[in-house]
């Protein structure tokens, strides 16, 4: 009889090991999991920095003034905003900047004595709108 009940006791003893072990090895894998869900939260939270540009007008006679406006995402608020305008195959920096405003957007005014056709955007914190059309008239 004392055999017999010893060897529940160390069955017992066994089967407490067995899951107090299986305990910790899910916490372990909760523990991951969680490091995984937050690492994946804050891999959500990047977003893709962009900017859009739109303009007063498309055709205007020379020195008058076009406004340039936009919305940027994911670029912070005082981020320097400049315009350039294509001359050839190269984008030059034209003489307008503004900045970003709290809100993301910008407006910036643009004057120019040449007459033809042009192509102007923004450039900000490194990311290139996509070209607004210009014509110039006498």
């Amino acid at each position: 009889m004392h055999k017999s009940f010893g060897r529940r006791i160390v069955a017992v003893g066994a089967g407490l090991g067995l899951a107090a072990g299986a305990y910790i090895g899910i916490g372990a894998l909760q523990a991951d999991a969680a490091t995984q869900h937050t690492s994946t939260a804050a891999a959500a939270v990047v977003v893709k920095k962009s900017v859009t540009v739109d303009a007063s007008d498309w055709i205007v006679p020379r020195w008058s003034k076009v406004r340039y406006f936009g919305k940027t995402t994911g670029i912070a608020k005082g981020t320097k905003v400049q315009v350039q305008r294509l001359e050839g195959k190269k984008w030059v920096t034209f003489p307008a900047s503004t900045t970003v405003t709290s809100k993301g957007t910008y407006s910036v005014y643009v004057s120019s004595g040449r007459v033809g056709k042009f192509q102007f955007r923004v450039v900000v914190a490194g990311v290139a709108s996509k070209p607004s059309y210009l014509t110039i008239t006498k």
